[in-house]
């Protein structure tokens, strides 16, 4: 019915990568961490048998050498295939970034890469985010062997946040049971918002019925679901979408 509506039925019906958000509050007063660190590795698509098995090793060899991050590897499942890999660990603070730089063996992890799927890299991107904890919805025992992806390139001076709010005060009022994570991204062309939505399967993809909109128009009102959609349209120059798999034969992850 509206294009904002259509798009977040879209991603709510399903749901920051396997451990975008992994943490639990430690304390009632000490909110999670929120920094986030990714890596996007282009290859050329002849190399794709040689770095994969090059990565495997190399995921391996980091858990093997006590590397105390998890890291999830995921790739695109539309679009591009083939040639483009993200690596991500969530979620941190800063002084644990500092501190994660100075193991002593960071520096083996460097040059593991360097001499084995580094080989491969055509072209790397390295870039931080910022997970919304206050207005993600992510449970504990989310799967997210598939992830969807909204991409809202934000217009400059944009003050979306508490339109973001307002949407996921929404979602939680009507009792929508999905999960979704809200984060922010900024890189040389601008600021972007992504919306974030795992599924165990494609049939997750499906949204349950009553849907949103559908729920959303019963507690405000036609007018006021299209108003509210209007003003977040507003802050947005460009959206992208995307879905991608993840592939824990290249991921990082401890046992709990």
């Amino acid at each position: 019915m509206y294009k904002r509506i259509q798009t977040i039925c879209l991603f709510v019906a399903v749901i920051p990568f396997v451990l975008f958000m992994s943490h639990s509050v430690d304390a009632a007063d000490e909110p999670p961490p929120a920094m986030a660190e990714m890596w996007h590795f282009k290859i050329d698509g002849a190399d794709q048998a040689k770095f994969e098995k090059a990565l495997e090793a190399h995921a391996k060899f980091r858990k093997s050498k006590g590397d105390p991050r998890n890291w999830a590897t995921f790739t695109p499942h539309t679009g591009v295939i083939g040639r483009d890999y993200y690596i991500r660990h969530c979620c941190f603070t800063w002084s644990d970034h500092q501190k994660y730089n100075e193991l002593e063996v960071h520096q083996d992890f460097v040059n593991h890469w360097n001499n084995g799927p580094g080989k491969y890299v055509k072209l790397s991107r390295h870039f931080y985010s910022w997970f919304d904890h206050k207005n993600s919805n992510w449970s504990k025992n989310t799967k997210s062997n598939l992830l969807r992806l909204t991409h809202h390139k934000l217009k400059p001076n944009s003050d979306i946040g508490p339109i973001v709010k307002e949407i996921s005060d929404l979602a939680r009022d009507i009792g929508w049971k999905r999960s979704w994570g809200w984060s922010y991204e900024r890189d040389m062309d601008g600021i972007y918002l992504t919306l974030a939505m795992p599924s165990e399967n494609f049939a997750g993809f499906e949204e349950p019925k009553p849907g949103f909109e559908e729920l959303a128009s019963k507690r405000l009102g036609e007018d006021k679901l299209r108003d509210l959609f209007s003003r977040f349209d507003e802050h947005v120059e460009s959206l992208s979408f995307r879905i991608m798999k993840h592939r824990p034969e290249f991921s990082v992850v401890h046992d709990k």
